[in-house]
């Protein structure tokens, strides 16, 4: 074995060390339990598990097949613990992504250069502490950097013909994880096949790197069609999100869940999920137009804050969200400290990436250097992406690890003065970010509108039954998720009345209660709660309004304590199975 050999042995070993031992120690130290879409994403993958490939259900309007489908082999080799192995595994694959620019760069750059780029992965510290967690945007980082690494090597490498079918696959396995990808990966796919040769091999290129990147994805429209019979790459979100990030009120957290807006606006929507989403893109068009400067303003202020926040963002999920780690206080005091010690830290190591990555773009356009540009692209593409819809911390993970790819490419090719000069203007870029996003970010936040009230609503019944027609009366709603509303006082007590349809007698008839209600009424009669039950894996109180052989009230009024106060209604059979929201907090 020659001494490059080894040598790169060792830094591969060492770079395998650090990328994997650093992450699975955190998930040991902080074993985060998935909860939300991360908790959907594991149910989904044991449901192509349990059930088949085709199995129908709610999870394929909200998520893509591709992580699932990878879970739900990972859950026949586990069958037990499924949540620890999913975050296990997680980790372990992010824990991967070092290995790639070392392994791929090879003929690009030397083996210090190599190393930094891995090191960088490997130490990313906004990404060690979510990587726990059983994000898309985690498991979406392995096809990402590995194109992204042959784009900048086919680029670099004059001798080098290309790699269509790896970049065909590389890209639908990104779009199979995270549809968008499919946009933002496009230009080093293109990069990655060596579509930018001139030798008259081009078609030949393109018809490979065009089957292979087809061929799974025509596979995972079919298998959404015998899902679904919908036969589509994409998920059905993608109103609601955008929506979402435009709505009154949405400037302060990015983006809020635009259901009380279309409550508010058109409540007729909220009768038909498969309406509403088909709508969503209609209501995000009327709002852009009609606040279109203001919506400029707040995606590019946006985008700013992306570049600082994101990995301070992302503590929550794996650390500080409720849900994580109930019910084990101890351990959740511990994640809380170690988050609020590293926010701040997060921000500022953010901050003085987004400032290099910024000197890097314009050393590219000054250069005309190919694979920085193509690899900068990519990171801005994924970026405005997430300005306009969805700015979620999270989801900029992808954009962030082509940030430092594309930073350690600009310092090797600098010289020594060059790289000082580079890495104090990054350094300033980054100092002036931010410190100035907080105002920017205040500036918007005092531009938006309030929400608009809601006055009437409808609310499904669980279980069957159809809507209940619900007004309120004084205070204000504060949310609506599925089959429950939330309650606020204000100057006022809250009071929401709600008329009920005609319901079978041969099913019971309960409200389900979160929080404190001064008062509850069924037909203008007050109802003791006494006899209340509380689900412990909730909190949320039944209160039963009828039994099954009697007939249930046609009116039910709620008032609202000093707390918002969550309500849902509630049918069931005699022997009928728990409901789903019976075992999962909403």
């Amino acid at each position: 074995m020659t001494a490059g050999r080894r040598r790169d042995l060792q830094g591969a070993a060492l770079l395998l060390v650090l990328g994997v031992g650093v992450r699975l120690a955190f998930c040991a130290a902080f074993p985060a339990r998935p909860f939300s879409d991360f908790a959907g994403l594991v149910a989904f993958g044991l449901r192509l598990r349990d059930e088949g490939l085709f199995v129908p259900g709610w999870h394929w309007v909200q998520f893509n097949p591709g992580l699932p489908l990878l879970l739900s082999l990972l859950f026949r080799l586990v069958p037990h613990g499924t949540e620890q192995a999913a975050r296990v595994a997680t980790s372990a694959v992010t824990g991967l992504t070092p290995l790639l620019p070392f392994l791929l760069w090879r003929p690009i750059l030397d083996f210090r250069w190599r190393m930094a780029a891995g090191l960088v992965l490997a130490l990313w510290p906004g990404q060690i502490f979510f990587s726990g967690v059983v994000a898309q945007d985690n498991w979406v980082l392995v096809p990402v950097v590995a194109l992204a690494c042959l784009a900048a090597r086919v680029l670099r490498d004059g001798g080098c013909d290309g790699y269509p079918v790896a970049a065909g696959l590389l890209i639908a396995a990104a779009t199979a994880i995270r549809q968008e990808m499919l946009l933002v990966l496009l230009l080093p796919a293109i990069a990655a096949a060596g579509l930018a040769r001139r030798d008259g091999r081009g078609f030949a290129r393109t018809v490979r790197l065009g089957a292979a990147a087809a061929i799974p994805l025509l596979l995972l429209a079919a298998q959404r069609q015998a899902a679904t019979g919908r036969f589509a790459v994409t998920t059905e979100h993608g109103g609601l999100a955008v929506l979402g990030s435009l709505v009154p009120g949405s400037a302060a957290a990015g983006w809020i869940d635009p259901t009380l807006f279309v409550a508010a606006v058109e409540p007729a929507l909220l009768r038909d999920s498969v309406a509403l989403r088909q709508n969503a893109w209609r209501l995000a068009r009327t709002e852009l137009v009609r606040r279109h400067r203001y919506h400029a303003l707040q995606a590019a202020v946006a985008a700013l804050r992306l570049g600082v926040e994101s990995d301070a963002v992302d503590l929550y999920w794996g650390l500080e969200a409720p849900q994580a780690f109930a019910p084990e206080a101890a351990r959740a005091g511990r994640a809380a400290a170690w988050a609020a010690a590293w926010r701040p830290v997060l921000r500022v190591l953010l901050a003085l990436l987004s400032g290099l990555f910024a000197a890097a773009v314009v050393h590219g356009i000054t250069r005309r250097d190919p694979a920085i540009l193509v690899l900068s692209v990519a990171a801005l593409a994924k970026l405005a992406i997430q300005a306009v819809a969805s700015p979620l911390g999270r989801l900029m993970v992808p954009a962030i690890a082509l940030a430092l790819l594309v930073v350690v490419l600009t310092l090797a090719d600098l010289s020594e003065a060059g790289r000082v000069r580079f890495l104090s203007t990054g350094a300033l870029a980054g100092l002036v970010l931010l410190v100035a996003v907080g105002p920017l970010v205040r500036m918007v936040v005092s531009r938006d509108e309030a929400p608009p009230r809601v006055s009437r609503f409808p609310l499904p019944i669980a279980g069957g039954g159809g809507f209940a027609e619900c007004g309120v009366e004084s205070g204000r709603l504060t949310a609506i998720a599925g089959d429950r509303a939330w309650l606020a006082s204000g100057a006022v007590a809250g009071r929401v009345a709600c008329a009920l349809p005609e319901l079978d007698a041969a099913a019971s008839l309960r409200v389900d209660l979160e929080g404190a209600p001064a008062r509850v009424e069924a037909d203008g009669r007050e109802r003791s709660r006494d006899g209340a039950s509380v689900n412990a894996s909730t909190g949320w109180t039944s209160l039963v309004l009828s039994e099954a052989g009697s007939p249930a009230p046609r009116s039910v009024a709620i008032e609202g304590g000093l707390a918002p106060v969550g309500f849902g209604f509630v049918r069931r059979v005699p022997g009928s199975p728990p409901l789903p929201r019976d075992r999962v907090a909403p």
